[in-house]
């Protein structure tokens, strides 16, 4: 075989390598969680119950809505000591499953969090449109049911993989009401989901 076309063969073979072992090493690392994540599982309580948490800025009253599960990856953690909702919610999760994890999706989208709100940009090049992405992301006031769960969340990060198990709720208070979004595909005012959370996984 000529010589040079052997050297040819031999580079194209290692470029080729270099190139996957780059493309598996990037969906390790930049994932380590499933690319792909079931949508939330959700259902609609035919009794409601109500939740006193009694705190020192008074009595809060929560209502549960729906009962809800959720696994998805942690874009983005906020946490709140200042505002009045932060007396019994500490924390916010942005939160995205669906394909919104893939590693040729995700690079195209950034997520931010300010004012008890989460938002996102996005490029040209994302392969989802607005849409898919609202449907499939969403800011999650956190309210938790013991000490346990408030130490559980208080330890995740950005890009953490968790499950979430507890219950859609509203919340009165004096002069403080919080509604839950009981729908992925709302945006804006009231989009957020109030979970009042009673298991926290951390997915390996």
């Amino acid at each position: 075989m000529n010589k040079k076309i052997k050297t040819l063969i031999i580079f194209s073979i290692a470029t080729l390598i270099f190139i996957m072992a780059r493309n598996i090493s990037y969906e390790m690392v930049s994932a380590g969680f499933p690319v792909s994540i079931d949508e939330p599982t959700q259902i609609t309580m035919t009794e409601e119950k109500t939740i006193e948490i009694l705190t020192e800025e008074g009595k809060y009253v929560l209502t549960t809505r729906a009962t809800y599960e959720i696994n998805a990856v942690v874009k983005s953690v906020k946490r709140y000591s200042k505002d009045r909702g932060s007396v019994i919610s500490k924390v916010d999760f942005a939160l995205a499953w669906g394909e919104l994890n893939k590693p040729e999706v995700d690079r195209h989208i950034s997520y931010s969090q300010s004012g008890r709100w989460y938002y996102f940009k996005y490029d040209q090049q994302t392969p989802v449109d607005i849409e898919y992405i609202s449907h499939h992301s969403s800011n999650v006031h956190l309210i938790a049911a013991s000490d346990d769960v408030d130490q559980r969340l208080s330890k995740i990060r950005k890009n953490d993989f968790i499950g979430l198990q507890g219950y859609l709720v509203d919340v009165a208070g004096e002069n403080f009401i919080w509604k839950s979004s009981l729908s992925r595909g709302d945006r804006g005012n009231g989009a957020c989901e109030v979970l009042y959370v009673t298991e926290v996984i951390i997915h390996e």
